[in-house]
């Protein structure tokens, strides 16, 4: 069944990257447990594009003829074909404002923002297209990053959907403009998609190493594929299982279809779509994947240069449940001991705040 809370607005397809006849492949390999090798790239004349240490993993270019004795050696758990990443949108440049905000009105975040809950000091990574952190509304709140298409530290938004989704999670409350779900929370950008939306598998394995180093709280990601790999299912487990990190996904526009990954993978919160009438959104997939339902269509948020814009997808629902997620984790752990989903030690696990956030949804049933 599924619990109402937050919308999505863009989507993310896997597609090739390279083919097997080509002279040189791009590659992510997995090291096994204890064999940590990449000094073994450059044996077999390849060179590391990144490395995620924590992660046991490298993203790397090698020739072609290597690629089975790289597959047969025995410090290699895996070795994958990096891919593509895209997003499907149902933008709509309209920039009429609105009066109000549907979607915070529908979670109930003005009944938490008055009991001065506003997710301050909670830490989140937008893995996106980056973010517009000159925008008036998310200047404030702005921490850093990093940009993982250009690979340097400034990452400044040159598409609009990180902007957006960043603007739905924490835009400030400064009395104009619009207003984030938790308006005071940490944002941090980090850049897999350039300005055509188009990523990597590699490049969001990255993102996701870079928020483990970070000590990030919540990571949140508005990016699908049509299928998932053994590269990206292992970051998400190393993220969640050994570093308790809460991590977000859109389930995939489209209307119909199987839930898209990494939202697919049970580490990873899935989040649909619903409209006003919280009703299944047209463009929302569905499945027993989708942990969550939140507003998604029509959401107006930020653009870059300091402008507003209205969009649709599963990416603004997974805002507003990454928004409501950082106002839970800022609450005081024992304050949900009546729920039974806490041990009342006064620190959230990634577990308790997952379930208290579907303690207190709305049940929509199948």
């Amino acid at each position: 069944m599924y619990y109402a809370i937050i919308p999505t607005i863009l989507v993310v397809i896997l597609v090739p990257i390279f083919t097997l006849c080509a002279p040189n492949v791009s590659v992510i390999v997995a090291f096994s447990d204890g064999k940590y090798e990449p000094g073994l790239i450059q044996q077999l004349g390849g060179r590391i594009i990144g490395e995620s240490e924590s992660l046991g993993m490298v993203h790397a270019i090698i020739p072609q003829v290597q690629y089975d004795r790289l597959v047969a050696s025995p410090s290699v758990e895996f070795v994958e074909h990096d891919s593509e990443v895209t997003f499907a949108s149902s933008d709509s440049l309209e920039t009429a404002e609105y009066s109000e905000s549907w979607g915070l009105e529908a979670i109930g975040a003005e009944a938490v923002h008055s009991s001065e809950f506003t997710g301050k000091g909670i830490k989140i990574a937008v893995l996106d297209t980056g973010v517009d952190y000159l925008h008036p509304d998310l200047r404030p709140n702005y921490k850093g990053g990093y940009d993982f298409v250009n690979d340097d530290d400034d990452p400044m938004d040159d598409n609009g959907h990180g902007t957006h989704v960043a603007g739905i999670i924490a835009a400030a409350r400064d009395g104009k403009g619009v207003l984030g779900v938790a308006p005071e929370a940490e944002i941090y950008a980090v850049k897999v998609s350039d300005s055509r939306g188009k990523g990597s598998f590699s490049g969001l394995i990255e993102g996701i190493d870079w928020a483990i180093e970070h000590d990030i709280d919540i990571v949140t990601m508005s990016i699908t594929g049509t299928g998932g790999t053994k590269a990206l299912q292992k970051a998400v487990q190393v993220a969640y299982d050994e570093h308790g990190m809460l991590l977000v996904a859109a389930v995939g526009n489209g209307g119909s279809g199987d839930v898209l990954y990494p939202a697919a993978y049970d580490e990873v919160i899935g989040v649909g779509s619903v409209t006003k009438d919280n009703e299944k959104s047209p463009f929302s997939r569905s499945g027993d994947e989708v942990e969550f339902v939140a507003p998604g269509s029509e959401i107006k948020s930020d653009a870059i240069g300091g402008m507003y814009r209205v969009s649709s997808g599963t990416s603004m629902a997974t805002a507003f449940v990454t928004g409501a997620l950082a106002l839970v984790l800022e609450s005081n752990e024992q304050m949900w001991n009546n729920t039974k989903l806490v041990n009342g030690d006064g620190e959230w696990t990634n577990d308790e705040a997952r379930g208290v956030l579907r303690e207190t949804a709305i049940d929509l049933g199948d």
